[in-house]
């Protein structure tokens, strides 16, 4: 077996550790991965697994594979840093490290540009994220409401909120916005995920989030590189689709192109980038340009441009070709048809899609990402190379069209981010609450409204499903990409769960207490 360290990867994916930092005293986030050397060795055993029988790639002689994704995916190259070897942190070691969150200490004090920790009425100048902090000179703790205020809290916010979805439902738009302000009276954001939920739904009424959203925005990279290596939502997708697009590649390949749907900061595919490079490939990635009504826009660390920038220096450090473009979906569906005359049989397609993941922070349209889809199956169905389509699907589209009206759209939604909810809650300690808050107003809150709950549902009756199933084969997952995926959410084994599904079983599902949180799928031509 070759060396372990040959699989690190170059650069750490975020730089959260100070070199002087003693790696011993760092404690492993929540047992999901132990980056030490014993933990090279037992994953190493993973590679002695099968892959499929129509698996057709040379990935599998490849050792350790799945070692060198575990560890590229808790780390990005996209920050640079020191070249040694790096671990995850805990969410207490993340936070209180200074050289890690720099101006992110805004969330744990009560220094200028925090959040007021007074409790102010709504009628007054200020205001409070929860009448239920209380904070002086001597204390930061928290006061909680007691058990019985708490219980007739959250049974009077389900039922309210029922009825909102009802109301709805049957056009009473007046008794629905009664129902509402109900609601939002009845909130905040240091009760329980359901109760934080309501708070966000009911900010379409009274707009007290978009101060919560300009405080944490001023923060936004240092949360953004917490909230990606805490929480195993876009590391759990990213890794899935890598490893099926790396198990369906041809031997024979020489070139792959990825087609992405929407690259964001480009996070995805440092660690593939690698994988490409040692198997000598070359590579061309191509983001698409989507109007701007197409998705409601986070703030993102870099440009394009920029991400581009970091991507080539990335590949250029392994002595890979790599081209990156971006190109308006209509100029895609030109290049591909001009690129099938030229039919070069050697290039393996890959359509990558992923959708509504938790760290993204932004939803896009039903339309654009269907749109995405069609172009992808027609391009696979009509070409005569080898190529996949990975999906990952963070916000429950799979199940969009299993109900009956939108009162049970509704409710569905509101079961789907109360479990995304428990799940962020499960990780943070009491004193972190407002490290806590801060992260679900940037990546949760911009999913969680009553209005884009409801855009999203006319969309559902306007749009057409795309069924990948009719031309297409789904790509079955393998042993080794489900052993090695477990290794990402051990340590809560209790709570977080994953399962194979689809006819083909071509679908990785990551779930928190049985609901599905993250749901990753394939498909080959």
């Amino acid at each position: 077996m070759m060396d372990s360290q040959f699989f690190q990867p170059s650069w750490p994916f975020y730089n959260i550790i100070n070199s002087n930092l003693d790696l011993d005293q760092v404690e492993c986030f929540d047992g999901l991965m132990d980056m030490d050397a014993h933990a090279h060795v037992d994953a190493c055993e993973f590679s002695s697994f099968s892959t499929p029988e129509d698996n057709n790639s040379d990935i599998s002689s490849f050792p350790c594979f799945s070692t060198m994704f575990q560890t590229q995916f808790s780390q990005s190259p996209l920050f640079s840093g020191d070249d040694h070897l790096q671990t995850m942190l805990s969410v207490e070691d993340f936070f209180n490290e200074p050289n890690v969150c720099g101006d992110m200490g805004f969330v744990l004090s009560d220094s200028e540009g925090s959040f007021p920790s007074q409790e102010v009425s709504n009628e007054g100048n200020g205001w409070s994220p929860s009448p239920s902090i209380k904070s002086d000179e001597s204390s930061s703790s928290l006061t909680l409401p007691g058990e019985e205020s708490e219980l007739n809290s959250l049974l009077s916010v389900r039922h309210l909120l029922k009825a909102y979805g009802e109301a709805m439902e049957k056009g009473q738009s007046d008794l629905a916005d009664v129902i509402m302000r109900c609601v939002s009276e009845k909130v905040s954001l240091a009760g329980e995920p359901l109760l934080r939920l309501a708070f966000n739904l009911s900010q379409d009424l009274d707009k007290h989030g978009n101060y919560l959203k300009q405080e944490s925005s001023k923060n936004f990279e240092a949360a953004f590189r917490a909230f990606y290596q805490i929480f195993p939502y876009g590391r759990f997708a990213h890794f899935a689709a890598n490893s099926a697009i790396l198990e369906a590649m041809p031997v024979d390949t020489e070139t792959i192109h990825i087609v992405d749907f929407d690259m964001g900061e480009g996070i995805q595919w440092p660690p593939m980038l690698e994988a490409l490079a040692r198997l000598q490939k070359g590579v061309k990635l191509t983001t698409i340009k989507w109007e701007n009504e197409d998705c409601d826009r986070a703030p993102l660390m870099w440009s394009f441009e920029e991400a581009k920038r970091r991507l080539l220096d990335h590949a250029r450090g392994f002595g890979l070709m790599l081209k990156v473009e971006e190109m308006a979906i209509e100029h895609l569906v030109s290049e591909i048809k001009r690129r099938k005359k030229r039919g070069n049989r050697k290039e393996f397609l890959v359509f990558n899609c992923m959708m509504g993941l938790p760290h993204m922070g932004r939803i896009r349209s039903r339309k654009a990402v269907e749109e995405f889809l069609r172009v992808a199956k027609e391009s696979m169905a009509n070409s005569v190379n080898k190529g996949i389509i990975t999906i990952g699907d963070g916000d429950s589209w799979e199940n969009l069209n299993n109900f009956s009206g939108f009162g049970s759209f509704f409710e569905g939604n509101m079961v789907h981010y109360q479990a995304l909810l428990e799940s962020i809650e499960s990780e943070f300690p009491v004193h972190l609450a407002e490290a806590r808050m801060a992260l679900e107003c940037l990546f949760v809150a911009p999913c969680i409204s009553s209005e884009v709950w409801l855009e999203k549902w006319m969309e559902i009756k306007e749009c057409c499903n795309v069924e990948m199933g009719s031309s297409l084969e789904g790509w079955r997952i393998s042993r080794e990409s489900m052993e090695e995926a477990r290794e990402m959410v051990k340590g809560n084994e209790n709570s977080y769960g994953l399962k194979i599904g689809g006819q083909w079983k071509n679908e990785m599902i990551l779930e928190w207490k049985g609901n599905p949180l993250v749901r990753v799928s394939a498909w080959k031509n």
